[in-house]
């Protein structure tokens, strides 16, 4: 296993999602992939080339394949280039990255994984890192500030 975002403790795990990862937050990024899962899968053989690329195996719950799909740097290009979308080529890692840790959460702290939670923490590609990187930076950021002594004027 080399997800690091996976060996973050569960309390902390817990007090991030509490504290910065409000469910509004978690709802909008579930409906965001899911709008844009369907939006891919309108164009089917382009669809059925991601999900090759990817390995994503059958029955992968939908946030799981979105972080796959979205932390594949050519598959980003392809997808903007091809529904003519004007977002800049550039993965959305904080996006991705807070539903990493939400799967990562609901793995390690409610016990729920998601369908392909396993897959996910098996992959290797350098969009993941960077995704787990950045997913790790904000929980130690959010630990510093949390031990940052409350000054008071």
């Amino acid at each position: 296993m080399h997800m690091h975002t996976y060996q973050i403790a569960e309390k902390v795990l817990d007090d991030y999602r509490k504290n910065k990862l409000v469910d509004e937050r978690i709802d909008f990024l579930k409906s965001q992939a899911d709008e844009q899962l369907e939006e891919l899968a309108q164009k089917e053989e382009l669809y059925q080339s991601y999900l090759q690329k990817v390995g994503a195996p059958e029955g992968i719950d939908s946030v799981i394949l979105w972080i796959l799909i979205m932390s594949n740097e050519s598959i980003v290009e392809d997808y903007i280039d091809e529904y003519d979308k004007k977002f800049r080529e550039i993965i959305p890692v904080s996006d991705l990255a807070d539903l990493l840790l939400y799967a990562v959460h609901l793995d390690k702290v409610e016990g729920s994984p998601l369908k392909g939670f396993d897959y996910l923490l098996e992959y290797k590609h350098d969009g993941i890192d960077e995704i787990d990187q950045y997913c790790v930076t904000n929980v130690l950021l959010f630990i510093q500030k949390q031990k940052e002594p409350q000054i008071e004027f």
